[in-house]
C-alpha cells in the first residue's frame, strides 16, 4: 500500500460528525485484504509519529488553555490525520495555521479513530498485532528549535509525561514561541488563553496533573505491576484534566 492509497482510505471516511467517520472507517479496513490492513497500520503508525512534534503540541497547548497532555496529545495526532491529508500536511508544515481551525472547536481528539485499525485487526486475524516489525515510536518528539535543550532532555527526570515541559518553560520560551507563533500567540491573548506575567517572576504554584497523579497512585505498584502502574497514572491525569477543563 502507498501512501497515496492511505489517504485515499481516509478521505472515503470523511462525514459530518465523528461516530459516522467511525462507521465509514471501520467498513473501509474490513474491504482490505489481512496484508494490506497490515500496511494500512504501518502507515498509520509512520504519520502519527511523523506529527509528534514540539510545535504542533505547543500550539494546541495554547489554544486549549494549557490543558494538553500526552494522552490528549497522542488523541490529538489521531484527530489529524482522520482530518485529511491536505489538512495535515498544512499542519506539519505550519503549525501556526492550525489556530484557524482550533479557535473554532472545542475538543480536537479523536482518541477512538486510533483504535479502529487494530480493532479490525484482531477481529479478522485473532491475533493482537500484525507480523513483522513494528513501527519504532520516538520518545522525544521532534522540533522544538525554541525550547532550550536542558527542557527538551528528560532523562533526568521522574515525570513519565513529556507534557511537563510547558509548565518549566521560561521567559525564553515564551518570547520565542511568541515569535515563531504569532497567529496562534495573538489569538489565545485576545481570547484570555495567555496571561502575561511579569518577566522575572515564577509561574503559579499549582502542581501538575501528572503530579497529582503520581500522589494517588501507589509508587511501590511499580515494582509490582509496572505497566498497572503505568495505567493508573494516565486514568487519574486525565481526570485532573478533565477537572481542571470543566473549570475552566
Amino acid at each position: 500500500m502507498t501512501a497515496d492509497q492511505f489517504w485515499d482510505i481516509i478521505h472515503a471516511t470523511a462525514a459530518q460528525t465523528q461516530e459516522e467517520q467511525l462507521e465509514k472507517f471501520r467498513y473501509e479496513l474490513q474491504q482490505l485484504a489481512l496484508p494490506e490492513l497490515a500496511e494500512f497500520m504501518t502507515h498509520f503508525a509512520l504519520f502519527k509519529n511523523a506529527a509528534y512534534n514540539w510545535d504542533l503540541w505547543v500550539v494546541v497547548w495554547l489554544c486549549q488553555g494549557g490543558l494538553c497532555s500526552d494522552d490528549s496529545f497522542s488523541d490529538f495526532r489521531s484527530w489529524l490525520i482522520a482530518s485529511g491529508r491536505a489538512f495535515y500536511e498544512a499542519a506539519l508544515a505550519d503549525p501556526d495555521s492550525l489556530v484557524d481551525t482550533l479557535s473554532q472547536i472545542d475538543d480536537p481528539t479523536f482518541e477512538s479513530f486510533g483504535y479502529v485499525p487494530g480493532q479490525c485487526w484482531r477481529e479478522r486475524s485473532g491475533s493482537d498485532d500484525p507480523p513483522g516489525p513494528r513501527v519504532k515510536f520516538s520518545p522525544d518528539p521532534a522540533g522544538g528549535n525554541w525550547l532550550r535543550p536542558q527542557l527538551k532532555d528528560r532523562s533526568q527526570s521522574k515525570m513519565l509525561n513529556r507534557s511537563v515541559v510547558f509548565r518549566e518553560m521560561g521567559d525564553e520560551e515564551i518570547a520565542a514561541i511568541e515569535q515563531t507563533f504569532p497567529r496562534t500567540w495573538k489569538y489565545c491573548l485576545e481570547t484570555g488563553k495567555i496571561r502575561l506575567r511579569k518577566p522575572g517572576t515564577p509561574s503559579d504554584n499549582l502542581p501538575t496533573p501528572e503530579e497529582i497523579a503520581r500522589s494517588k497512585v501507589d509508587p511501590n505498584l511499580a515494582k509490582t505491576d509496572f505497566a498497572k502502574y503505568v495505567t493508573l497514572l494516565a486514568q487519574a491525569a486525565r481526570e485532573e484534566y478533565e477537572k481542571r477543563r470543566t473549570k475552566s
